[in-house]
């Protein structure tokens, strides 16, 4: 059984790699799309993506491809909602970073890509992190008292295990 949800706003235009994450940032502030935690549905909707759940085989996390002359992000149906939060995010950054480089992408689960050497994942990982968790707000958040990976996780609606990673590559240490 697949989800559709229906496609409001025309695509924008893609813009210079460089300044992608700046420029989309503040396309989703001035839309009102910038919140905590993101509405990652509704900045795909944004971006002209049209996001669709359908069941797919476990170590698969989801795709980017056009299909009928749209780009469709599919997402594991099976996967919990946090997983398919960050793998829409990793799509939006396919989309953003390297449609205009191929056609499709097909994505496993990030435990299964770590050992992938692959730039465009890694750059597609970073940038899904970012727009999740962006940086001002996770040291804001650390700074008003909200320390614990759990807490910071539910806030964001990210896993823990995402979480533990983006604080460490903004360069905290996290106690076991």
């Amino acid at each position: 059984m697949a989800i559709v949800r229906k496609q409001t706003r025309q695509p924008i235009a893609h813009v210079d790699a460089g300044k992608t994450k700046a420029n989309l940032q503040e396309r989703l502030k001035a839309a009102n799309l910038l919140t905590i935690p993101l509405d990652v549905r509704a900045v795909a909707e944004y971006l002209g993506l049209e996001v669709i759940e359908e069941p797919m085989d476990d170590d698969l996390s989801g795709y980017l491809e056009v299909r009928g002359g749209h780009w469709v992000v599919g997402v594991n149906a099976f996967h919990h909602e946090n997983r398919k939060r960050f793998t829409i995010a990793h799509e939006i950054a396919h989309f953003m970073l390297h449609s205009n480089q191929q056609p499709s992408f097909h994505d496993r689960t990030f435990a299964r890509r770590a050992a992938d050497p692959s730039t465009m994942e890694r750059e597609a990982d970073r940038f899904a992190a970012e727009l999740l968790m962006p940086a001002p707000l996770v040291k804001q958040m650390v700074s008003s008292g909200v320390t614990s990976l759990s807490g910071l996780a539910e806030r964001f609606r990210v896993s823990a295990l995402a979480m533990k990673y983006r604080v460490q590559n903004l360069g905290y240490q996290v106690n076991q």
